[in-house]
C-alpha cells in the first residue's frame, strides 16, 4: 500500500444508520471531511454492495466517531487508544472520552413552551425504554419548565420493558386516567408512535383529548402515524459536523484534553398530533385567545381584542376571565413575554430590537416589566439560559 495513500486520515464511523438521526449525523461527518479533508471515511456495517472492513488487519483507522450503542471489534487494533468522539452518549462517559450531545434541556423547553402557548394547562411525559440518561434529562427539563409557569407534570412509569403487549395495557390505563386535555411529551418518535397507537385503540382523541410531541422528526414514522406526529428536530447534521471537527483536532494533537460539546435544535415540525385548540362553549373567547396568540406581538390592545370579539370591552373582559381565569391584558403580556424569552435565548438581537418585535413601545418599560416578572434583568436571563443549554 502506498505511503501517500496512508497520509490521508482514516476515520471509522460506527453509527446505526438504520435510524434517520444517525444518517443525518453521518451526513454532517461527510460534509466536514469534504470541506476539510480529504478523509478516508468508512462506516462499520454489513453492506451487501461493498467490501467490508473485515478484521482491520490491513485497514487500520486513525480515529473513530461512534455512538455509545455501537461496540467496536477488539481484534487487531487497540480501539481504546485511538482518538475517539462519542455522539449522543446514552450514559455519562469516563473523563478520557470526547463527546458531542444534543441539548436535552432545550428540546424539552421548546415542547413545554409550545404547549403553554396553545393554552394547555395539564401535562405528561413518557420516556424511552430503557430510561436512558438523555430521556431522564428531557423529563427533568420538561417538568422544570412547566413548574416555572406554575404547572405540574405526570410522569409515566413503564411496567414491562420486555413485552409490549403487557406494556401497552399498562400505558392505556395511564393515558385514560390522565386529565383531559393534556399535552404529552414523548422522549423519542418511535415511542411516540406507540403512544398514538395506544390512544387510537383506547378511543382517546388526538389532539382534542391529548396533544402529543415526539423528538427526532423521523419522517418515516411522523408522516405515517394516525394522526401524523409532531416532533422536535435536533440539529443532527450539525452534531456530526462538530464530532468530525473535534476528531480532526484530536488526530492532529491540537487538543491537549478531551472536550464535550452540545449541539442545538433545528426546529419544530407541527403536524396533526399537536394542533390543539382550546374548546369552550363560548366560541367568542376561543377566537379571542387565538387572536391574542397570533397578534400579541403586533402591539394589539384590549380594545382590539374586544373589537375582534364584536362586544363591548367590559363584556369582553368578563367573558374572557370566566373562560381563562385571567384578564385580556394579562394574556397579551404573557404571550409577549414568552416571545421575548425565546428571542433572548435563541437570537443575538439587541434588547431594544427584541422589544420592538414583541410589541413594546419603549425599551425601559420592557426592562422594568421583565425584571418585575422574572426577578432578573434581560441580560442576566440571556446569560443564564444559554449557560444552562450548554
Amino acid at each position: 500500500m502506498s505511503k501517500s495513500l496512508h497520509k490521508i486520515p482514516r476515520v471509522l464511523v460506527a453509527l446505526p444508520t438504520v435510524q434517520k438521526a444517525s444518517r443525518d449525523k453521518f451526513n454532517g461527518i461527510l460534509k466536514y471531511a469534504h470541506k476539510n479533508g480529504p478523509w478516508d471515511v468508512q462506516i462499520l456495517e454489513d453492506h451487501p454492495f461493498i467490501a467490508n472492513l473485515a478484521s482491520f488487519g490491513t485497514w487500520k483507522p486513525d480515529g473513530v466517531i461512534r455512538s455509545s450503542s455501537c461496540a467496536l471489534p477488539a481484534n487487531n487494533f487497540e480501539a481504546e487508544k485511538l482518538p475517539t468522539v462519542i455522539i449522543d452518549p446514552a450514559h455519562p462517559l469516563p473523563d478520557h472520552y470526547s463527546s458531542v450531545s444534543h441539548d436535552s434541556r432545550r428540546i424539552a423547553e421548546i415542547v413545554a413552551d409550545t404547549y403553554i402557548d396553545l393554552g394547555l394547562m395539564q401535562f405528561g411525559f413518557i420516556g424511552s425504554i430503557p430510561d436512558f440518561d438523555w430521556s431522564s434529562r428531557r423529563s427533568a427539563a420538561f417538568t422544570e419548565r412547566l413548574k416555572q409557569h406554575g404547572y405540574d407534570c405526570n410522569i409515566y412509569r413503564a411496567k414491562d420493558e420486555a413485552d409490549w403487549g403487557i406494556e401497552q395495557t399498562h400505558m392505556r390505563k395511564w393515558l385514560l386516567k390522565l386529565p383531559k386535555p393534556s399535552g404529552i411529551m414523548v422522549a423519542v418518535d418511535q415511542r411516540a408512535k406507540q403512544v398514538l397507537d395506544t390512544c387510537l385503540a383506547a378511543g382517546i382523541r388526538i389532539p382534542e383529548d391529548l396533544a402529543v410531541f415526539g423528538v427526532d422528526n423521523d419522517e418515516t414514522i411522523c408522516e405515517n402515524t394516525t394522526p401524523t406526529l409532531s416532533s422536535v428536530l435536533p440539529d443532527f447534521e450539525g452534531g456530526g459536523y462538530q464530532a468530525a471537527e473535534i476528531l480532526d483536532n484530536l488526530m492532529h494533537k491540537k487538543l491537549k484534553q478531551n472536550i464535550n460539546r452540545t449541539y442545538g435544535v433545528k426546529g419544530i415540525i407541527q403536524r396533526q398530533s399537536s394542533r390543539y385548540s382550546p374548546q369552550h362553549d363560548n366560541k367568542c373567547t376561543a377566537s379571542a385567545y387565538e387572536f391574542i396568540r397570533l397578534k400579541a406581538c403586533e402591539g394589539i390592545s384590549v380594545t382590539d381584542v374586544a373589537r375582534h370579539m364584536n362586544v363591548s370591552r367590559r363584556l369582553a373582559e368578563i367573558r374572557f376571565r370566566k373562560d381563562y381565569d385571567q384578564s385580556i391584558l394579562d394574556a397579551i403580556q404573557h404571550r409577549r413575554l414568552e416571545r421575548v424569552c425565546t428571542m433572548l435565548r435563541d437570537t443575538e438581537l439587541p434588547i431594544g430590537e427584541i422589544g420592538e418585535q414583541c410589541g413594546y413601545e419603549t425599551e425601559n418599560y420592557l426592562k422594568n416589566l421583565f425584571k418585575k416578572r422574572f426577578g432578573s434583568t434581560m441580560s442576566e436571563y440571556r446569560k443564564i439560559s444559554r449557560k444552562q443549554s450548554r
